[in-house]
């Protein structure tokens, strides 16, 4: 009877050691993670980004992606090393969420504490150094790479804004390209004065991308040229209204590599102003083209 009592004593022990590692397992440990910053060097262009989100990894281990500031559970505790990837909208859109292949990870040591937050703050990210900048325009210069076509009943042109300054305080940021459409016949289009070829070895480059920033009141579209044996026009991304500037990541490399036999590309905006709406007025600023 002894014998009997102990041994389910001591299964009764075992299981509650097990109760016990089980539930300290699912006991989470939280980070915390609140902005991400670009760091930019001369030839880089503007520091104004929109990295909204950060993909996270613990160990390797995907923990997901998050909205910033982002408070999360992880199962784990202890010495971690924490990778974080600089995440944006892609083409603009809320459910198209991507890490952004340009921006370097940045990885963090930390001591994880169960029911504890670590706070995982000033975070900065740069370029990553194999990215080629192939296009940057500013408009800081009077010299603009942006030609509006034989196609085109208005022109584009240089203007300053002050509220340009206040993107990003401390950049010389003053000057933006313009257009404005007053009747509703009119049509605008413009492309880059360059053409670019996206091949590396003869193979087409795995990403490429524009970066714009903008503000407007009517709808405009942003599209490739490609030529080769034909000359093509291929619109990329339609662009909403904003009302005050914003920042878009606009990824070409679909287009491009649904266009692999042409020899190099252009870069075109279009626009027409609503029937009977308002007069439209567009601004483009810091253009970036980006690729590997």
């Amino acid at each position: 009877m002894m014998r009997c009592f102990s041994l389910v004593s001591v299964a009764f022990l075992a299981l509650l050691v097990s109760c016990q590692k089980t539930s300290e397992l699912d006991i989470p440990s939280y980070i915390s993670i609140d902005t991400i910053r670009l760091e930019v060097t001369s030839e880089q262009g503007t520091a104004y980004n929109k990295i909204v989100d950060a993909w996270v990894y613990t160990d390797n281990d995907l923990e997901g992606a998050f909205e910033l500031p982002a408070k999360f559970p992880v199962l784990k505790s202890g010495a971690s090393e924490i990778r974080i990837l600089p995440g944006i909208k892609l083409n603009g859109i809320a459910e198209t969420r991507a890490a952004y292949p340009f921006f370097n990870p940045i990885v963090v040591p930390v001591t994880l504490k169960h029911e504890n937050v670590t706070n995982i703050n000033n975070l900065k990210t740069t370029y990553n150094i194999k990215t080629v900048f192939a296009w940057i325009e500013d408009f800081e210069n009077p010299n603009i790479t942006l030609d509006t076509t034989i196609n085109s009943d208005v022109k584009i042109v240089r203007v300053g804004d002050p509220a340009l300054s206040s993107i990003l305080p401390g950049e010389s940021n003053h000057w933006a390209a313009k257009v404005s459409i007053n009747n509703d016949s009119s049509y605008f289009e413009c492309v880059s004065h360059n053409d670019y070829k996206f091949t590396n070895n003869g193979d087409i480059e795995s990403s490429v991308f524009m970066e714009l920033n903008y503000k407007t009141n009517c709808k405009f579209t942003v599209g490739l040229i490609a030529y080769g044996s034909q000359t093509l026009r291929k619109p990329v991304l339609v662009i909403n209204p904003s009302s005050s500037w914003n920042k878009i990541y606009i990824n070409f490399t679909p287009t491009i590599l649904a266009n692999s036999n042409a020899t190099k590309f252009k870069v075109y905006f279009t626009a027409q102003k609503a029937e009977n709406g308002p007069d439209a007025e567009i601004l483009f600023d810091n253009i970036k083209l980006l690729h590997f």
